[in-house]
């Protein structure tokens, strides 16, 4: 699990000082990309690379301006092209936003799905606690 605090920024905002919809994923692409390199993997042209293939999200309470919040990726599951990364945001220990996403690995020079790499799909088991399905 990667966990992070995050005070909300003014830039992350709409015109009433709440969050923006769309700056909660902005968020967690920064996770997903940490993630990402955290298992040996880049982002370079020709490298495979995980596209996002579905989002489920939950807006479950609003966040402002200012209000400091903690933010999670886990990896819970995985298949042979294919893992899922769970988001979660708290403020002060509850639960106001939920996400699921499919994450499809691509050979990024032909945009064809590939088998994720043996040493990212090892250390998802092993040390991201991910079952394999």
């Amino acid at each position: 699990m990667i966990e992070k605090t995050h005070r909300v920024r003014w830039a992350e905002c709409d015109m009433h000082g709440h969050m923006n919809h769309a700056a909660y994923l902005v968020l967690f692409e920064d996770m997903r990309v940490a993630h990402w390199e955290s298992l040996g993997q880049s982002f370079r042209p020709n490298s495979v690379g995980p596209v996002v293939g579905r989002l489920n999200v939950r807006y479950l309470k609003a966040l402002g301006f200012g209000d400091e919040i903690t933010l999670r990726l886990r990896v819970p599951s995985l298949r042979r092209t294919s893992f899922i990364h769970e988001y979660v945001v708290e403020k002060n220990g509850e639960r106001v936003f939920e996400c699921e996403a499919v994450l499809v690995c691509v050979d990024n020079a032909t945009g064809a799905s590939i088998p994720i790499p043996p040493g990212a799909r090892a250390l998802m088991i092993e040390r991201d606690g991910a079952a394999a399905a």
